[in-house]
């Protein structure tokens, strides 16, 4: 292939890698005894050592083992921005168990088919979130057989038949686990949603997951040295970007994570002044948030060296106007759950706005025809991207169906639309997928409307994707009403509220007498989202 982007590559960026044949296990071990009084988690005013945290680590990991779990086992991991979480995933990795991360903010229906999916047995869980998986339980059919709750220390709540994290860690030994894990074990089924809408795990190996930490490794130090990361995890850690570039990222040498539970503009920059993070991973809508803090100005926010941004477009006006006040540099990626998170970045030293940047060491792009797939596209002409890279997962867990659509002879069809240019710059252009980026998480409009549709007063449905100043896009319901029924935005909204995590909920309802259609009489979603487009172009001339 043409790699013509190694030409904007930094000198110490490798066009290629030899990856370390290690296991995620392995990688901690390693960083907590050569940096043992080295701060590896800060929350809020506690500073853990990795000593300290090795240790936790082995006493949940044999607590686990007590409990019943074996290696290849899945552990669902259902909390926020927690010491736990990242804690909970090492001791999964310990002992050969298959972390799947788990959105909190997941209504019951929602963890009841992620649970089936994967068929995880424990789920650890802090104590808020811990209830909907016992109404999970209770509806029967469940897989789960053991809930560990996190209780906050000021507010326990009783639930019944759990196990408490913290006794189940004084009660176990700290001694290293003697599994072996080999690098391709599966770490992590990382969910995430299809053409189809229906939610897939990705199945993420350790040489997966490592490959992509010492990409991500090494793009970093070419401008901040990996010994000296500090990162602000304010990205959800159960999401695969806040995963990589946190958890990952700190595991490649050794960083510390300064934890935000809560990631809003004012946690994120109390964070930032009382920790001093030089690395920052973030989504526009928390770029856009900070810039509206009249104290970003007089803040640390210079000391972060640079901010990776990505899981939606940054529009270039808000790109100048941080990087004026905060004094730091922004550089826009791109990647999906299916390939352990980034394929490509822009180059701190080459940027080129409004790209994505350039595929990373060892990643090929190609951009072939919507169509068939089959033909390269000239330089500058928009198809379909599909990838290569070690990072890019196996397959989606048991659905070969699903998996043979979008592996095809080792290339990944992502369903993104663009363009590279001359230099080998990529550009998004559109999604062939239907799916809706709302705030970096990916929202499918088949989900939303099979819950409109569960409505006694509601005929049809189709939900799109709508711009956003602050999310990038949020989400639009159409909805066709039955003869005789007389519904509000809000009685559409309160519903889906109860059904749907808070990001999948419209923000806006049109109520519509009846849908266009496609040719085979389908929803037409293009069609609804020509005349959103027709509208704001009606109301800017």
């Amino acid at each position: 292939m043409d790699r013509r982007w190694y030409a904007f590559y930094h000198k110490d960026v490798p066009k290629t890698i030899a990856y370390p044949r290690i296991s995620l296990k392995e990688l901690f071990n390693r960083n907590a005894e050569h940096n043992p009084e080295k701060p590896y988690l800060i929350f809020g005013d506690d500073a853990l050592s990795y000593e300290v945290c090795n240790a936790m680590v082995r006493r949940l990991a044999n607590g686990l083992l007590k409990l019943g779990v074996r290696k290849g086992d899945r552990v669902a991991l259902l909390m926020p921005n927690i010491p736990q979480y990242p804690l909970s995933l090492m001791a999964c990795y310990k002992i050969g168990a298959i972390a799947v991360p788990t959105n909190p903010l997941y209504t019951i229906p929602e963890l009841a088919r992620q649970h089936a999916s994967s068929r995880s047995e424990t789920v650890i869980a802090m104590a808020p979130f811990a209830d909907k998986v016992l109404q999970v339980i209770k509806q029967g059919n469940s897989t789960v057989k053991h809930i560990i709750s996190v209780q906050a220390p000021d507010h326990r709540i009783e639930l019944p038949g759990a196990v408490d994290y913290d006794e189940l860690l004084r009660d176990s030994s700290d001694h290293e686990p003697d599994i072996a894990v080999a690098p391709e074990d599966t770490a992590m089924l990382m969910y995430t949603g299809g053409t189809t809408g229906i939610s897939k795990g990705c199945v993420l190996s350790h040489a997966n997951l490592v490959a992509m930490l010492v990409q991500t490794g090494l793009w970093v130090s070419s401008w901040l040295p990996a010994d000296r990361v500090r990162t602000v995890a304010a990205i959800p850690l159960y999401h695969v970007y806040g995963m990589n570039c946190n958890i990952n990222l700190t595991l490649y040498g050794a960083g510390t994570m300064v934890l935000v539970p809560q990631p809003t503009p004012e946690k994120i920059l109390e964070a930032i002044n009382r920790h001093e993070p030089n690395f920052w991973a973030a989504v526009p809508a928390m770029i856009q948030g900070l810039l509206k803090r009249p104290e970003l100005a007089d803040s640390k926010i210079a000391g972060i060296k640079f901010v990776l941004c990505g899981g939606a477009p940054l529009p270039i006006e808000v790109m100048h106007k941080f990087e004026d006040v905060s004094g730091t540099r922004i550089l826009e990626g791109y990647g999906l759950s299916e390939t352990s998170n980034i394929l490509t970045a822009n180059p701190i030293e080459h940027r080129k706005q409004g790209s994505v940047g350039v595929p990373w060491p060892d990643v090929d792009i190609r951009i072939v025809d919507v169509e068939t797939g089959t033909k390269d596209m000239p330089t500058g002409e928009t198809g379909e991207i599909i990838a290569k890279g070690p990072q890019i997962m196996s397959g989606y867990w048991n659905n070969p169906e699903e998996t043979s659509k979008a592996l095809i002879d080792g290339w990944l069809y992502t369903g993104d639309v663009g363009h590279m240019d001359e230099d080998g710059y990529l550009f998004i252009t559109d999604r062939k997928k239907d799916m809706i980026l709302c705030s970096g998480f990916n929202v499918y409009p088949r989900e939303i409307d099979e819950v409109l549709y569960t409505h006694p007063n509601v005929l049809e449905a189709c939900a799109i994707g709508i711009p956003d100043e602050k999310r990038g896009e949020t989400v639009k319901a159409y909805v066709v009403v039955k003869p005789g029924k007389v519904m509000t935005a809000e009685d559409i909204i309160d519903y889906c509220k109860e059904r749907l995590a808070p990001y999948k909920v419209p923000k806006v309802v049109e109520f519509i007498n009846e849908l266009p259609r496609t040719s085979v009489g389908k929803p037409d979603r293009k069609a609804l989202r020509a005349m959103e487009e027709g509208k704001r172009q009606s109301l800017a001339a």
